[in-house]
Order: C-alpha cells, then sequence, then structure tokens
C-alpha cells in the first residue's frame, strides 16, 4: 500500500514539477502564449495598425523617436527592434515574416507583430516590466527619504546617516566618485524615470540617490530574510499540505477498504467459506468487492453441490451394488431353479442400466455446472433440432401425441447457442413431460425482440407451486424423499438450469393450461 501511495504522490507531483520547470514543451506555456497572441490582436490590433501608420508617414531614420515619443504615454513597455533582435527562436522569426501576432515569452508577455513588410517588430507587453514594479513599490519610500535628505546640509551628512538609517529602517553608504566610476563600469544600472539602482549578489536592489549638492549614495532596503524566505515556502508548504490532506482523504478509505478485503480473502481462503467482503455504497472497491462476494457464493455453492453430489452418488450406487452382490451370490451357488436364475440375471441387467444412467447423469451435470465455454458455441439452426428431437420422441411414444408450435422465422435462421446443451435441456425437458403426461405435450419455440424461449408443457398433474423453486435443485424429487434409481436422480432440471444459466438466461415453471406443467426456457441473443 505504501508503494502504490508512493506512485500516487509521483503522479502528482512530477506533473506539477514538469509543468513548474519545463520550457519550449511546457502545455501550460504554450496555451498562455496562444491566449497572449489572442487577446492582443484582440485589445492592440487597432493601436499596432495606428503604429504602423503612424511609422509608415515618416522617414524610418525619424522611426525610434516616434517610438520614444509614444511609449512614454503607455504604462506597459514598449519594444522597437529589428526582427532578428526580437526573438532568437527561428520559427517565432518565421512566424513574425508571416505576419503573425506572436508571444515573446518574456517576464513582460510582450507580443510581436511586423511593421509592414519591414525588417522591423514592435512588441506591445501585456504585464507590467520589472522595473516597472520596483518603481511602484520603491518610489514612494524614496521620494520621502529623499525629502528629508534634501533638508539636510552636506557638511553634516555623516552625522545624520545612523539618525537616517534607524528613520527609515534602511543602509546608507556614501559613495566616493572612484567607487561610483567603478560600480558604472562593472555593474548594470537599472532605471526607470526617476529611479535609478544596481543588484547586490543577493539580486536585491540598491537604489543610487544623489543629494541636493550631487553627491551620489546608495540606499538598501533591509529586509527580514526568515519573511523573504516563508513567502517562498509557505505558499509551496500549504499546496503540499493540502494536496496530502486530499490525497490521504481519498486513500485512507481505499486503503481500509483494501485491507478488509484482502483480510476476507485470507479468511475464504482459509477455509471460511461464509466470508464476504463489506460493500460500502459508492466506495471505490464496490463493485470488486461485489465481485469478489458473487465468486465466493459460487465457489461455496460448487463445494456444497460436489458434497452433495459426492453424498448422493455413493448413496445411489449401494443399492444397484447390493442388487448385484446379492443375485451374483446366489448365482453362485447354485442353488436357484431355471425361473430364479433368469429373475437375478434380470437384477444383473437392471442394477448395471442403473450404474450406467447415474453415471451419465453424473457427468452431465458435471459438465455443465461449470462456467460457460464460448468455444461450444455455434451458429446454428435450432429449430430444425427441435423437430428432430420431438419427432424421436412421437416414434418412441406412440400413446402421447407430441405437437410442435415454431415461428416460421425460426426455420429458415440461426442462433449463435451451444447447440448440444440446448438439445439436451429439451431432452431432460420432454423426459420429465412424457414421464408424466397423459396424452398430450406441446413444444414451442418462439423469439420476441432479441429474447428466445423454448416452452415445453404437458396435460399431467403438474408441480405444486410450493416446489417451484425447490425442483430446480439437485437430488431433490417431489414425493420421494427416498429416491429410488427407477424414479431417476433428481438432476435432470439441475442440468436444465445449469444450461439456461450457460447462456445468460433462465428457466422456469408454472401451471400449463393443458392441465400439466409448463417448463419455460428463455435466453437472449448471443452474437459470436
Amino acid at each position: 500500500m505504501l508503494k502504490a501511495l508512493l506512485k500516487l504522490c509521483l503522479l502528482v507531483i512530477l506533473p506539477v514539477i514538469y509543468l513548474t520547470v519545463a520550457g519550449s514543451f511546457n502545455p501550460l506555456k504554450i496555451y498562455n502564449d496562444w491566449l497572449r497572441e489572442r487577446l492582443a490582436e484582440d485589445i492592440y490590433k487597432g493601436v499596432y495598425q495606428e503604429i504602423e501608420t503612424q511609422l509608415m508617414a515618416i522617414d524610418e531614420n525619424q522611426w525610434h523617436i516616434k517610438i520614444k515619443e509614444i511609449s512614454d504615454n503607455f504604462n506597459t513597455e514598449i519594444q522597437f527592434k529589428k526582427i532578428d533582435q526580437m526573438t532568437k527562436e527561428g520559427a517565432k522569426k518565421s512566424r513574425l515574416i508571416a505576419g503573425d501576432y506572436v508571444a515573446l515569452g518574456n517576464e513582460q508577455g510582450s507580443v510581436a507583430l511586423r511593421i509592414a513588410d519591414t525588417n522591423w517588430a514592435l512588441a506591445i507587453a501585456s504585464d507590467t516590466t520589472f522595473a516597472q514594479n520596483t518603481y511602484l513599490e520603491a518610489s514612494g519610500p524614496i521620494y520621502l527619504f529623499q525629502s528629508a535628505l534634501d533638508e539636510i546640509p552636506s557638511k553634516q551628512l555623516s552625522k545624520h546617516l545612523d539618525e537616517l538609517e534607524s528613520r527609515f529602517q534602511v543602509q546608507i553608504e556614501v559613495l566616493s566618485d572612484a567607487k561610483l566610476a567603478e560600480i558604472k563600469n562593472k555593474q548594470d544600472i537599472y532605471q526607470y524615470k526617476n529611479l535609478a539602482w544596481i543588484k547586490d549578489e543577493n539580486e536585491d536592489e540598491i537604489f543610487l540617490i544623489k543629494n541636493r549638492d550631487g553627491k551620489t549614495l546608495t540606499l538598501s532596503l533591509e529586509r527580514d530574510q526568515f519573511i523573504l524566505a516563508s513567502a517562498m515556502f509557505i505558499p509551496l508548504f500549504l499546496v503540499v499540505l493540502f494536496v496530502s490532506a486530499g490525497l490521504l482523504m481519498w486513500l485512507w478509505p481505499l486503503w481500509k477498504d483494501h485491507k478488509s478485503l484482502t483480510q476476507t480473502a485470507k479468511n475464504f481462503g482459509a477455509g471460511h467459506l461464509d466470508a464476504r467482503a463489506r460493500v460500502r455504497k459508492g466506495a471505490f472497491t464496490a463493485e470488486l468487492s461485489k465481485s469478489f462476494n458473487r465468486m465466493a457464493e459460487n465457489i461455496r455453492n460448487l463445494i456444497q453441490t460436489n458434497q452433495s453430489l459426492t453424498n448422493a452418488v455413493a448413496h445411489d450406487l449401494r443399492t444397484p451394488m447390493a442388487r448385484l452382490r446379492f443375485a451374483n451370490d446366489i448365482l453362485k451357488s447354485g442353488n436357484c431353479d431355471t425361473e430364479e436364475t433368469a429373475r437375478y440375471r434380470q437384477t444383473i441387467n437392471k442394477s448395471i442400466e442403473a450404474l450406467d444412467y447415474l453415471i451419465a447423469q453424473t457427468l452431465h451435470y458435471a459438465r455443465y455446472n461449470r462456467s460457460t465455454d464460448i468455444n461450444h458455441f455455434k451458429n446454428v439452426n435450432f429449430a430444425t433440432k427441435v423437430l428432430e428431437e420431438v419427432d424421436q420422441y412421437q416414434f418412441d411414444h406412440e400413446n402421447i401425441f407430441y405437437e410442435t408450435k415454431i415461428e416460421p422465422a425460426l426455420l429458415k435462421s440461426q442462433q449463435f447457442v451451444d447447440d448440444k446443451a440446448l438439445k439436451r435441456a429439451l431432452i431432460n425437458l420432454l423426459n420429465n413431460a412424457t414421464k408424466y403426461a397423459k396424452s398430450y405435450i406441446s413444444v414451442s419455440f418462439i423469439q420476441h425482440l432479441d429474447k428466445f424461449t423454448l416452452i415445453v408443457e404437458d396435460d399431467g398433474e403438474g408441480v405444486a407451486e410450493k416446489d417451484y423453486e425447490s425442483i430446480f435443485h439437485p437430488y431433490k424429487q417431489i414425493s420421494n424423499q427416498q429416491r429410488d434409481m427407477n424414479e431417476g436422480l433428481g438432476l435432470g432440471l439441475a442440468i436444465v438450469q445449469q444450461i439456461a444459466h450457460w447462456h445468460n438466461g433462465e428457466i422456469h415453471v408454472k401451471r400449463s393450461g393443458l392441465g400439466g406443467a409448463c417448463f419455460t426456457l428463455s435466453w437472449k441473443t448471443a452474437k459470436p
């Protein structure tokens, strides 16, 4: 379970890391660039066209002056460069040359567009620049500091530095001309409007300020590194915490269900056949638990059936075996006349027939008491097989009239079935009907939509309603608690029920309009 949890965490965290650090192939970046291009086209289309019109109206060597004039009235950054200088990416260059809006992918979210058919491109930023953000944050404090600084004469500046540092919570250094020259030679000086600054080794801003006498001072704001680190760490920690909490809330009941199902499986495997998985409505493992319970119920039923089969076979073997042994002993003794000898030999033959019948029925039941084997299914015209089997029964039983009712369409169509199994079901139903019918048996084979139905009914005494379910149980015979081999084993209808299950169908019994029993075997159309 721990490995599964780790895998799930990796599946969540790795995509987040990928989306955070991935470059050109980042789907979020690709979508963001596409969105910026569409917004720029929607919002600034007229602006680009107007700037292009104004540039085309003047000489090219005046373009930078015009752009400077225009950008001074914008609150966002405007870049005006050659296409080769605007972007280094070949694909974006090609798109610029083709006249497309192209997101440059920089921090300002600039979107560039080629100026007419020239080698120049214009880019307008959709986000504030770093310099603009710095100006917005520092312009107010710097203004107040500058005001306080201007009130102090240069000669008294050194005396007031400590007071200014404490008062504004800053660090101040007065630069010599040599130090200022060194800074200008070695460091980039950033400037926006009336502010200028450099960056230290921690990438923090150090502002360059002049007093009223032209002396340059550096002003660095004191920042609590713990707060800065917290500003980065705490949001990340909260994201991880909430994601972890969500995963835990999702995984905890799943883990409990998994543990419960595992323990149930162990108990069942140890021989506790009544062990069943607990099924919580809406649980992730609900369907798995239901499947396990169905499997466990089927296994238990199979074991109980096999136990019943073993007990019944052992019981039913004793009677014919005892008759065989007794008849054989009498014949060996030689103390019987011709008539007795013939009678004992007849007993031996009947006992052998009974044993053969017992073995055949048991094998049939064992065969059909398994899961469906789709390899036994094929397209056949089952209606013709019904006609053939009923004709054979009519030939063997002249005292009973057998009538068939088959829809004409079924005589010309095929069904995807296990024809041998369905034929065995029909034989068992006909055997049962022939045993109890007085003079008339009706066999019907019909289809309604995607459902096939085979009906066998007779004019006998029928089945009591209280026995409608029990007669399909193995070794169950009505009004025959002590089974007699001449009356059957009680497996015929159980075999029919198993064959119905093979075809995802069902078998029912009810009172027939003829007066006897009506058995209805139905199943839905199967596809190869």
